[in-house]
């Protein structure tokens, strides 16, 4: 799956590469492509290798946001424009006139500006009579052939304007000014205009080209960036973490956030949040909120300006107050048009993530989709080996695990970890009456009891039959035994109904702690083990601890 991502990635700067060479071979008048080869013409490498010691600014490579692109956009277009104006001096030059101007071609506004002139370091086109002069440059748009003024007092053309068209397109026009009338006359500007204008036409046409294939190559790899630093992640909260950091760098977002969603099932959770977000993942999305309406809909949700809202704005579930000013984008991801999640980017001043950046998110989640999807069952697997599946508990397997790590980990620091064996009393009892099928009942409301009174910290494990161990990190002997003894007294008055009668049960508690009373972790279950036997002879629905003796060793 990840090999398919990277290969992905890199098919991506090949179709802007492929794209790049027949946009350019389209919009060739005519002719073939010349190949340059190491065997071929000396001038032609000379030239390849001039100029490489020319740098661009460079923004980093992952870094998609409009503000960064536009500076380098910026920079190219700046090294374009001062390539055109030489050209345009040699045109001056070259007619006798003294000036040369680009008139670029609106067609959204109907009009014509000057790009670019001749004339250095002027803010400005310097020897143009726009009074005079600008109703003749449109009308050689418009018409779309050569025009001339003339001064009849003295017979000789002042300024010619030639339209510029590349490709079938109208694209300004080139127009050279002389006040006291160009020198080289009007029939040799009526020959030479029009050549020099369509090699105005060329070199414009190869900047808008050659700043297009600079934004394919700029996003592709950025996009490849991003999958390598994705595949690199096994865990969730890596690649969720990978995730963001990404998408901040693609868009101009401050915060970003993943979540996971279960078409079937309409229901989703959110898995990671940077730290603006005020609740932190995971937690499950509420059916009303922004951020789940978004995912049933499958479609992007861009809100520019949070602010201009009305009703409610809960964005991830009701009443978290939604992102409270602001921009924020909830971007579906899918996995063969199914969607599995979303990313969701945010920012505190209005209309900051543009539609542009948003579908830089939408690309960056069209890659992670299926690392994520991946990471996700393999987590689904993982926890279904280690759950139990009737109580939903921790299994054995996952109890051994917990309690190993554990034990090292209050070894290094010098903390208490205590050990709570709960055991069902007279569970055969409720099998025999009323049937195996209402004793899983009873086994499942205890055990959701004795989840939900225990810490997120504390593992609470069906250790075998109706047998229930519960690990407390750093709790001493103590406040283990209190802990035990709610848990007795909120299983007792738990009423459990199944098949129209209500079941009466009662839990046992054996307690040990270590290091208190308890010299040796292999020791810890055996003195929870003794307890539980010791509260089952006192008659049952109490709790007993291994207490320690003098010698230091439980009792």
């Amino acid at each position: 799956m990840i090999g398919t991502i990277a290969a992905v990635a890199a098919l991506i700067i090949a179709i802007g590469a492929a794209v790049y060479v027949w946009r350019r071979g389209a919009r060739r008048a005519s002719g073939p492509v010349p190949q340059i080869t190491e065997d071929g013409d000396s001038r032609a490498r000379a030239f390849i290798k001039a100029g490489q010691h020319k740098e661009m600014p460079r923004a980093t490579v992952s870094d998609l946001r409009l503000d960064a692109q536009s500076l380098l956009e910026e920079a190219e277009a700046a090294a374009d424009l001062e390539t055109l104006d030489a050209f345009l001096a040699d045109v001056r030059d070259s007619l006798g006139a003294d000036e040369a101007v680009f008139w670029r071609w609106s067609e959204q506004r109907d009009s014509l500006s000057p790009a670019a002139w001749s004339t250095p370091g002027a803010g400005r086109p310097m020897h143009f009579d726009v009074g005079g002069w600008a109703g003749l440059v449109k009308w050689a748009a418009e018409a779309r052939v050569i025009h001339f003024d003339s001064d009849a007092r003295v017979a000789v053309a002042r300024l010619a304007a030639a339209p510029i068209e590349f490709d079938g397109r109208l694209m300004g026009v080139l127009s050279v000014a002389r006040v006291e009338g160009l020198d080289k006359g009007r029939e040799f500007v009526k020959q030479w205009l029009p050549r020099h204008a369509s090699q105005v036409g060329r070199l414009v046409s190869m900047s808008e080209l050659r700043r297009e294939y600079s934004r394919y190559m700029r996003q592709s790899r950025a996009l490849l960036s991003a999958v390598q630093r994705v595949q690199g992640h096994k865990s969730q909260e890596a690649l969720c973490k990978s995730i963001c950091a990404t998408a901040l760098q693609v868009s101009s977002a401050s915060d970003a956030a993943v979540v996971r969603w279960h078409a079937g099932e309409v229901r989703g959770w959110v898995q990671y949040t940077t730290p603006g977000f005020r609740h932190r993942g995971p937690y499950e999305l509420t059916k009303d909120s922004l951020a789940a309406r978004a995912l049933a809909e499958g479609t992007m949700m861009l809100i520019e300006d949070v602010g201009k809202m009305t009703g409610d704005k809960s964005l991830f579930f009701q009443g978290d107050g939604g992102w409270p000013i602001g921009t924020v984008a909830v971007v579906p991801l899918k996995l063969e048009e199914k969607v599995i999640g979303a990313i969701v980017v945010a920012a505190e001043r209005a209309s900051v993530v543009p539609p542009d950046e948003a579908r830089n998110v939408t690309l960056l989640g069209a890659l992670a989709a299926p690392s994520l999807e991946m990471v996700w069952e393999m987590e689904e697997v993982s926890k279904r080996a280690r759950t139990d599946a009737l109580t939903g508990l921790a299994n054995r397997r996952a109890f051994d695990e917990q309690i190993s790590q554990l034990l090292n980990h209050a070894d290094r620091f010098g903390h208490s970890l205590s050990l709570i064996l709960a055991d069902v009393d007279h569970f055969k009892v409720v099998n025999d009456t009323w049937g195996h099928d209402t004793g899983d009942i009873v086994l499942k409301a205890i055990a959701d009891t004795l989840a939900a009174g225990v810490r997120t910290v504390d593992v609470c494990a069906r250790f075998g039959g109706e047998e229930i161990a519960i690990i407390l990190p750093q709790t001493a002997l103590v406040g283990a035994v209190e802990l035990a003894d709610r848990l007795r007294a909120a299983v007792g008055a738990n009423r459990i109904w199944a098949g129209g009668n209500e079941i009466p049960v009662t839990i046992s508690c054996g307690v040990a702690c270590y290091p208190d009373g308890v010299l040796t972790k292999e020791a810890l279950f055996a003195a929870a083990d003794k307890a539980l036997y010791e509260a089952k002879s006192a008659g049952r629905n109490c709790v007993r601890s291994a207490v320690p003796k003098p010698t230091g060793k439980a009792s």
